[in-house]
């Protein structure tokens, strides 16, 4: 065989997400598709390449089977992300200012944010791999992948998914950006099958508010 031609072979073996890998993504996949709506409790932490790590948030998280989903920030200060079914809108009380997302279901950021749970076709808009030297270990009985987009995000260059072996449920997700910060999520007290009430997706630009309009694709 041509050493050229072994070559790139090694080279498309070496590509090829591993099957425990995709199966994982699988399971998560089955799992929150016959899940209903989903609630659980989230902190999110940003990791500064430069200026290291930055207050913990942490909050409430609701999620219609729909694809439907509102993150209410509790602390350390009060904001609200909303996607209503067409348009999602990023709510700072404090700074007065309402950031809109239009034309939000069918943008990259959307599905970004849906794997970050384990909600949209993960493998429909990303590549599954094993994990790299990049991923934070996990913890026991849990499994973790990486996603990278099949198409441009900004700020995305890869998300860490972590979820538990015997479950299924996503425990955590980092989003590494391309400057080498990231933002890791970690979910708690989730809960399958809860209905919750569409009032819960509702949003309305309140007066008197600063608003920007962010492109669909989140920039």
């Amino acid at each position: 065989m041509s050493p050229v031609i072994c070559m790139v072979g090694m080279a498309l073996i070496a590509a090829t997400p591993k099957p425990d890998a995709l199966a994982l993504v699988e399971r998560v996949q089955r799992v929150y598709t016959g899940a209903g709506d989903v609630t659980a409790r989230f902190s999110q932490t940003y990791y500064d390449k430069l200026r290291g790590k930055r207050p913990t948030e942490n909050g409430l998280m609701w999620a219609k089977r729909d694809g439907r989903v509102r993150w209410s920030y509790r602390a350390p200060a009060r904001k609200d992300f909303v996607y209503t079914g067409r348009a999602a809108y990023f709510y700072e009380p404090s700074n007065a200012q309402v950031t809109v997302f239009e034309q939000f279901e069918d943008s990259p950021l959307a599905n970004a944010i849906r794997c970050l749970w384990g909600q949209g076709t993960i493998v429909d808009s990303f590549d599954v791999a094993p994990c790299d030297a990049r991923c934070q270990d996990s913890p026991d009985g849990t499994r973790s992948v990486l996603l990278r987009p099949k198409e441009a995000l900004a700020a995305v260059e890869a998300i860490q998914l972590t979820a538990e072996t015997a479950t299924g449920k996503v425990q955590r997700s980092i989003v590494f950006d391309p400057l080498g910060n990231r933002t890791e999520y970690a979910f708690s007290g989730i809960e399958f099958g809860a209905v919750v009430a569409d009032k819960k997706f509702a949003f309305r630009i309140p007066d008197g508010v600063n608003i920007i309009r962010a492109t669909p694709d989140g920039r």
